[in-house]
């Protein structure tokens, strides 16, 4: 059944070892991380180093129109980039976890809350069709277009679904809210798989530390420039997507800056997972920053 075919994302029909033209070696998927970010940007980057190998520019994680983007007063943001509060501006007012996401409101609607309010909703799915070596984009392909491509190249199949979800108000007979969502294609990293890496990511701008899960030596540190969306792996032929741990920029800073050495700096990874037996402790917040014109809310230590 297409509906509930979930196993999407990237998917590439070919040997291992791929050869470009002139016999020219190919960047290997398997060597790469996929490291997206809010303003839409895929980076593929070095597992190695994190430096970056060529970027997917595509929209923005989440757009909101300008005119429902300042509206603070009872009005959703997207948390987690998936989740949806409802922050209020009132005072005394504060935030609001809804009980659905993004996707399972677009899945339910038409639908009617409680309250009044009506929401539809509509999903697109499309499919980039990338050189893995440039990140050059052949072509999309969706339920409207499917152009042909050459053959003969090494690509890449990326799976991006489009989320738009609306709320109109009954009783005050306007139209509340309306935005935008994007989010690639990917199943789970499978535990059964070791990986040796854990990723922490700054909840308010791009920077990322990958720090050795084993020994807590810190790999590398790279800033992408906006705040991390998702972190992604390929394995047997298709995107993984792999947890990363968002921190608040100051926690984030403090763990890794009091070193001028980041090569060799030793970050025990066990102070972040066993807090408990730590004079430090980290605590979960929420973070609201502003990207754009429009807010939107990120779970962090």
């Amino acid at each position: 059944v297409p509906g509930r075919w979930r196993n999407r994302g990237i998917s590439l029909p070919l040997a291992p070892r791929l050869q470009g033209r002139a016999g020219s070696s190919v960047t290997l998927p398997e060597t790469l991380l996929f490291v997206s970010t809010l303003d839409g940007n895929l980076h593929a980057v070095s597992k190695q180093t994190g430096a970056i190998k060529w970027t997917l520019k595509e929209d923005p994680i989440i757009q909101v129109p300008p005119a429902h983007s300042d509206i603070i007063d009872d009005v959703p943001s997207p948390s987690s980039f998936s989740d949806l509060i409802v922050i209020r501006g009132e005072c005394g007012g504060g935030v609001q976890k809804l009980p659905f996401t993004i996707p399972e409101l677009v899945q339910s609607s038409p639908c009617r809350s409680s309250d009044g309010v009506l929401y539809t909703g509509k999903k697109q799915d499309s499919w980039f069709v990338v050189d893995p070596q440039t990140g050059q984009k052949q072509t999309s392909l969706t339920t409207g277009s499917s152009d042909s491509i050459c053959p003969s190249a090494p690509l890449l199949y990326i799976g991006r679904t489009e989320y738009v979800i609306t709320m109109y108000d009954t009783k005050s007979r306007e139209l509340r809210w309306n935005a935008t969502y994007n989010d690639y294609s990917a199943p789970l990293w499978d535990d059964k798989y070791d990986y040796k890496m854990v990723h922490f990511a700054s909840s308010g701008d791009g920077l990322v530390v990958t720090v050795d899960r084993d020994s807590g030596d810190v790999l590398w540190m790279q800033n992408y420039g906006s705040p991390v969306v998702g972190v992604y792996l390929w394995l047997q032929d298709s995107l993984r997507r792999v947890s990363h741990l968002n921190l608040a920029m100051e926690t984030l800073r403090y763990l890794t800056f009091t070193s001028q050495h980041v090569h060799t700096m030793k970050w025990s990874y066990q102070f972040v997972r066993e807090q408990a037996s730590t004079k430090t402790q980290l605590m979960p917040s929420l973070y609201v920053g502003k990207f754009d014109s429009h807010f939107y809310a990120s779970t962090a230590l």
